[in-house]
């Protein structure tokens, strides 16, 4: 079977520059929303996507975080530190390789992701309720696809 190959598109350096203020806008608004909560700070965002990956990706290890998140090792040590003296993550020693460690969801990390992200919904879902059904599939499938097509 052959490989598919993806088609890239040419697109003058106006539209790049106007997605691309576009994106970094609506994220702020998103940063912005979240800090007017008072109940969930932004950084916490971080913390519930990492705990989100380990729990999608079974026994994840620490440089898998890191890639994810594109930060260095030492980043991830620090943000996993954090989530492991909170009782939401902890390490398992891998079993073909003593030195590392695997990383997996605790019941009370799986309970506060739950509650979480179900209240992080709550004070985003306001944002995007201006996109009908049609464009926010489409927007998710335009970032799904950016997402999929650049990781490789």
């Amino acid at each position: 079977m052959k490989k598919r190959v993806p088609r890239t598109q040419r697109h003058n350096s106006q539209e790049v520059a106007r997605v691309t203020s576009l994106f970094f806008a609506v994220r702020r608004i998103m940063r912005t929303t979240l800090a007017k909560d008072k109940k969930l700070d932004p950084s916490t965002w971080l913390r519930i996507e990492t705990m989100k990956f380990i729990g999608e990706h079974d026994e994840s290890k620490m440089k898998d975080i890191a890639d994810y998140l594109s930060i260095t090792a030492p980043s991830a040590t620090s943000l996993m530190s954090g989530l492991v003296r909170s009782g939401l993550v902890m390490g398992r020693t891998d079993q073909h390789d003593r030195r590392a460690s695997r990383l997996i969801l605790t019941a009370k990390g799986k309970a506060e992701l739950k509650k979480a992200i179900a209240h992080g919904l709550r004070v985003l879902s306001p944002l995007f309720s201006v996109l009908s059904k049609a464009e926010l599939e489409a927007l998710t499938k335009a970032l799904e696809r950016i997402k999929r097509e650049s990781v490789g």
